[in-house]
């Protein structure tokens, strides 16, 4: 057993099978007390498990997040996985198998990422806020990230939004605004979350603008809204809680938009079996709402608008982000082209 004591400091024990082995470790430790490492003498990440620190990271730094439930599955993952090991016994090697873990039980790669990336913010937390000295750092760091997927480049095709709007017409959910909310999200390039959350205090019709407070990247924007867009707003029904539409969150709407895609097929599918025409199987098999948003950018910058200008109606930040976001079609950009 080796004792190591210092003035001020706790007092640092550990048994080990061999005397050689007793006599490296503390030749390492009093190596680092030289560098001034203070910390060596706590080690508090071989007394402290991972599920204490997970807890303390749910009380505090989850709750000041603005979607904390986004990341609850990933913590739950973690927890699950390393919640009984003390955090130096949490190696690279177990984060790496973890990964290949979460890929291996169906987890796209995008989502393995997020896990992996919510994983690093509990270490971090455990390094700087609770100055808990890991072994070799954060164990995140040191692996190799699932490969990043290709970006969607879905597009709306020709009569896709045609016949989207005429089942949205034809829904019961048009009392709540499902034409509108498809309109608005092909014209102005909003997210599913702002257009939910948009307030009609915020819009200003005569101007042509709607103000978003509660945005992805934490900053508010005023969005120019199109004649068509305007239009589509002009048609709702004011609610008397000052909402421009019902729901409540995305989840709930995305019932509405899966059956609003099941009716808008058995439409075109009727259309073609009266034309005597073969349905192609392609049509709104994959499209998702985001793609909405996909549309209206790639339709703005067809518009003629700058880049700063549709960074000013979408959001994002950098070209980079938003080049992930538009797709310009090959033969409009040939027409330009003369």
């Amino acid at each position: 057993m080796v004792q190591i004591r210092r003035r001020g400091m706790p007092t640092l024990s550990r048994t080990f099978d061999l005397k050689a082995d007793a006599e490296a470790w503390a030749r390492e430790v009093e190596r680092e007390l030289q560098r001034g490492n203070a910390a060596v003498l706590r080690d508090d990440a071989g007394k402290t498990l991972f599920s204490e620190v997970l807890t303390r990271y749910e009380a505090g730094p989850l709750r000041s997040l603005k979607q904390p439930g986004k990341n609850q599955a990933a913590l739950s993952a973690a927890r699950g996985r390393f919640g009984p090991l003390l955090l130096s016994a949490i190696r690279a090697v177990d984060v790496a198998d973890w990964r290949d873990e979460l890929l291996s039980g169906g987890l796209a790669p995008a989502t393995a990422m997020r896990y992996l990336a919510v994983l690093s913010a509990v270490f971090t937390f455990i390094e700087k806020e609770l100055s808990i000295a890991l072994p070799a750092g954060n164990p995140v760091r040191g692996i190799r990230k699932p490969a990043k997927p290709r970006g969607r480049d879905r597009r709306l095709t020709a009569g896709e939004l045609d016949y989207l709007l005429r089942a949205a017409r034809a829904a019961r959910a048009r009392i709540g605004g499902l034409p509108q909310v498809i309109t608005l999200a092909v014209e102005s390039s909003m997210r599913l979350g702002e257009l939910l959350g948009l307030e009609w205090s915020r819009v200003d019709l005569a101007r042509r603008t709607a103000h978003l407070v509660d945005t992805k990247n934490g900053e508010s924007r005023t969005v120019a809204l199109s004649s068509a867009a305007v239009a589509a707003l002009q048609s709702l029904p004011r609610r008397i809680d000052g909402r421009v539409f019902g729901w409540a969150a995305s989840d709930s709407f995305e019932k509405t938009w899966t059956r609003c895609k099941s009716s808008a097929r058995k439409l075109y599918e009727a259309d073609c079996a009266e034309k005597s025409k073969k349905p192609d199987p392609a049509f709104l098999a994959d499209l998702r709402f985001h793609d909405l948003r996909h549309e209206a950018a790639s339709r703005l910058f067809e518009k003629g608008l700058g880049v700063m200008e549709v960074a000013s109606m979408t959001g994002h930040k950098s070209l980079s982000m938003l080049k992930r976001y538009t797709h310009i079609e090959a033969e409009k950009l040939a027409a330009k082209l003369g």
